[in-house]
């Protein structure tokens, strides 16, 4: 799992988001480890939720 750990921002991501944008990127990795792993009843909850977080990521570069 260490090669999918995210090393860098990603692109337009100002710096003084760095530390909140690497938080989302570590929430995503875990719930697409989960979404891996989850029953056909869970599957859209964590669709759901890395669309969420991908939306707040994407949110960071607009600020």
């Amino acid at each position: 799992m260490s090669e999918d750990f995210p090393d860098e921002l990603p692109e337009g991501i100002p710096e003084e988001h760095a530390e909140q944008a690497r938080e989302l990127q570590m929430q995503l990795l875990v719930l697409e480890a989960q979404l891996d792993s989850a029953n056909f009843e869970n599957e859209e909850a964590y669709r759901r939720k890395i669309n969420e977080k991908e939306g707040e990521l994407d949110a960071l570069k607009d600020r």
